[in-house]
């Protein structure tokens, strides 16, 4: 049976910070199943594109991150889906695991909107990596990135659905490649669904040819708080929202040193201040476009995000 779990983690403790709590819903290393037959097959809680067994991925002992067994996404014909949810309008979402690129290439994407028993579906965003370890992505309707993975060895991967803020992350080793709105339906950049409903590993590549990847500890989190600061005035992380000519970031005393950006939807800083004090940091908003942005402030370990609506 899968390796499943559900369990509350003490998130870490920062100075002057209250604590983070997360639940585990989703675990699977692989470790229990047989090699050479499928995933979904042997794995409560995997499934295919279309429910069937032919584009199952295949549990192998060709490479592994932890013990002996990974999923090998191996060519055009293997689609294999972890269904989500599906979780809507609310919550925090991590999903993460390790993966092996090989020189074929790679290609995963999550959906807003999935079933294996019905057409109707709804993209969240593509990520692709090209055979010599290059990233892009699709994200909102809008094609982007140039990240870089060593082909042929582990790294992390994680994506997070921010419902709360409206917000998506990739995450490559720890470090942020991209961000946007994550309700914008990728084929267009259209609104859409402010949902998560599966992961899909599907063995082609950026060119759409057949891709080699494997995958291993895929983990499933939902944040059940965020850490905020203990002394954090009374009110917003910031106001107004809507903002015309300025926003007003409430710093607390242990944000001092860090800093606060305004971000775009494609993850881009359009206006940037250094945490000098504790009190009210002023960024500009009147030379940005109207439409959604995110406060981001990162001071030490401790990162939070906002959806901003700029509105002239």
């Amino acid at each position: 049976m899968i390796m499943r779990k559900h369990l509350l983690v003490a998130g870490a403790f920062f100075a002057g910070l209250s604590l983070s709590a997360q639940t585990l819903l989703f675990s699977d290393d692989f470790e229990s199943y047989t090699a050479g037959v499928g995933v979904a097959e042997q794995g409560d809680g995997w499934d295919t594109w279309d429910g069937s067994a032919g584009v199952d991925g295949e549990v192998s002992t060709d490479f592994a991150y932890s013990g002996s067994n990974s999923a090998k996404i191996a060519g055009t014909g293997v689609d294999l889906v972890l269904p989500i949810g599906p979780y809507a309008n609310s919550g925090k979402y991590d999903v993460k695991w390790k993966m092996l690129v090989q020189s074929q290439g790679a290609y995963f994407n999550l959906m807003h909107q999935w079933s294996s028993s019905s057409t109707t579906y709804q993209w969240a965003v593509d990520v692709f990596v090209d055979g010599t370890g290059t990233v892009t992505w699709t994200a909102g309707g809008v094609e982007g990135g140039d990240a870089q993975i060593t082909i042929g060895e582990w790294f992390d991967i994680q994506v997070t659905a921010d419902q709360d803020a409206d917000l998506g992350l990739i995450y490559i080793n720890g470090e942020m490649i991209h961000s946007w709105q994550w309700s914008l339906n990728n084929a267009n950049g259209a609104a859409g669904l402010n949902q998560i409903a599966a992961v899909d590993f599907y063995g082609t590549n950026t060119a759409g040819g057949a891709g080699l990847y494997y995958v291993d500890d895929v983990e499933l989190w939902e944040s059940t708080g965020v850490s905020v600061a203990s002394d954090e005035p009374t009110g917003p992380m910031f106001f107004p929202n809507p903002a015309d000519e300025n926003v007003f970031v409430n710093a607390t005393e242990s944000w001092v040193g860090g800093q606060v950006n305004i971000l775009d939807i494609t993850g881009k800083t359009v206006a940037s201040s250094k945490i000098l004090t504790a009190g009210v940091v002023t960024l500009p908003t009147a030379n940005l476009s109207e439409g959604i942005y995110f406060v981001k402030v990162i001071a030490g370990s401790e990162e939070l995000t906002r959806k901003l609506v700029v509105r002239h």
